[in-house]
Formats: structure tokens, C-alpha cells, sequence
């Protein structure tokens, strides 16, 4: 694959995405929303009397995994509410970049330019690198930042041992790993359905194959059902490895660009 053809295409593609001001408003929206919700909560919590989380006085509360029962009620419940919203922190790689993905090929559909890009001597491979490169960098970096502020607010108005779980190997390892993984699959999935559909806003549903899954995982460790440890994580990345290879080379089979055209009306 030739690099600078790649970076033409890369190059391009943040250049479509600057005049389309509502992904920018998407992109710096969720994770400001995200942010703003986990901090907020983690505040009037940790200022809510430990008298609220004493299950003494008839509020049960969340149930505590056996690796967390030497905690408080109120630290354990703090601690498990930061363990599910750091299942949305991954959302944010997840869901911006399919916006991007979707409108990809559906815009050069749109404007015309995706017969003259496809005339041009750059390969599939190098086209799809390019746009899914493009639509993955600043979501990853995003989702990055996020954590990032997450952790120093949460440095600020909670209590050190709520901080330790929060930047414990296990999340920051997390982010570090799982969150290109899930930008790459979502950005792959969205490149694959904007090259075979001609609705953007059909392509974006794509996600929600990723989202439900992730939720609902966030809800059994809120729950106390899973606890999180470095095992897990490894694994669960090495099948999203398995899983993305799968995915980009489902991308370039089924892009074929000699048909792409004469299919869209």
C-alpha cells in the first residue's frame, strides 16, 4: 500500500468532515455530556450522607462483588456506579465514528466524487484504510481525552480510594487497547454499510449491534454480577482483535468498486 495515498485520502476526508458542522457538533457533544454526567454524580454522592448507603436503614443498595465487600456501602456504590459509566466512556469510540463511516462513500455518493476517486490508481485496500483511518483517529483521541478529564475530576471531588478503582490497571488498560479496537470495528461495520446502502442514517444503525452488548454488560457489573480484572480485559481484547480482522476483511470483499456506482441511484 503507498502511504501518501493514504494520507491524501485521510487528508480529504477531515477536510469533508470540517464542512459538515453537525458530526463536529456530535463529536464534541457525547463525550462533554459523558463527562459532565459521570463527574456530577460521583459529586452529590460522595457529599450524600453514609448514613444513605446503610443497609441498616432498609435501602439494600447495589450488591457488592466478593473482591469489593471490605468497602463501605457508600465507596462501594460510588465505585460500581464509575465502573458503569466507564462502559460509556467506550461508547464514545464507538458511536462517532460510524457518523463519519456512514457519510464516507454515501457523500462522495452525494457530491459526485466517488467515480473520480475510483478512477484514480489507489487501490480498495488503500481507499478503506484511509477513510476508516480517518474516522477512527479523532473518536480514539476523544474517548482518550475523556478519561483523561474523567480521572482528574474525579482526583478533585472523591475520595482516594473511588480514584484507585477508577485509574486502576484494569480501565486505563482498557481505554488504552479497547477503545481502537471499538472505533475500528464500528468505523469498519459503517464502511461496509455505506458502500452497500444509500441512506446514512441506515448505515449509523450499524452501532447499535455494538452498543446493546456493551450496555448490558455496564448493567451486570453495576449489578455485581461481573467484577473486572486483567484476565478478562486481555481476553476480551484479543476477541476483539479476531473480531476486527475478521470485520475489515469482510470491508474490502464486499466493496467492489466496479459495481458501487451503477447500484447507487
Amino acid at each position: 500500500m503507498n502511504a501518501g495515498r493514504i494520507r491524501a485520502i485521510v487528508r480529504k476526508e477531515w477536510m469533508d468532515m470540517g464542512k459538515n458542522k453537525g458530526v463536529l457538533w456530535m463529536m464534541a457533544l457525547l463525550p462533554v455530556i459523558l463527562v459532565a454526567m459521570i463527574l456530577g454524580t460521583a459529586y452529590f454522592m460522595e457529599r450524600t450522607p453514609a448514613s444513605e448507603f446503610d443497609p441498616s436503614t432498609g435501602d439494600e443498595g447495589l450488591s457488592l462483588p466478593v473482591e469489593m465487600v471490605h468497602l463501605d456501602a457508600k465507596t462501594g456504590t460510588i465505585v460500581l456506579m464509575n465502573e458503569q459509566y466507564m462502559f460509556y466512556l467506550l461508547l464514545v469510540p464507538m458511536a462517532l465514528p460510524v457518523y463519519i463511516a456512514a457519510y464516507s462513500i454515501i457523500g462522495d455518493k452525494e457530491t459526485r466524487s466517488l467515480e473520480p476517486l475510483l478512477a484514480t490508481p489507489i487501490s480498495t485496500e488503500e481507499l478503506l484504510v484511509g477513510k476508516v483511518i480517518a474516522a477512527v483517529t479523532p473518536a480514539v483521541l476523544l474517548a482518550w481525552l475523556s478519561f483523561a478529564l474523567t480521572a482528574a475530576g474525579m482526583y478533585i471531588i472523591s475520595s482516594p480510594v473511588v480514584f484507585g478503582y477508577l485509574v486502576r490497571p484494569v480501565w486505563t488498560l482498557s481505554m488504552a487497547i479497547h477503545a481502537p479496537l471499538f472505533a475500528l470495528l464500528s468505523t469498519s461495520s459503517g464502511v461496509i454499510a455505506s458502500s452497500r446502502l444509500n441512506d446514512p442514517r441506515a448505515a449509523q444503525q450499524v452501532t447499535a449491534l455494538f452498543v446493546i452488548p456493551v450496555i448490558g454488560l455496564s448493567m451486570a457489573v453495576l449489578l455485581g454480577r461481573i467484577y473486572l480484572d486483567l484476565g478478562l480485559i486481555l481476553w476480551a481484547g484479543a476477541a476483539m482483535v479476531l473480531v476486527n480482522v475478521g470485520v475489515l476483511w469482510l470491508a474490502v470483499r464486499l466493496f467492489q468498486r466496479e459495481t458501487i456506482l451503477t447500484r447507487w441511484k
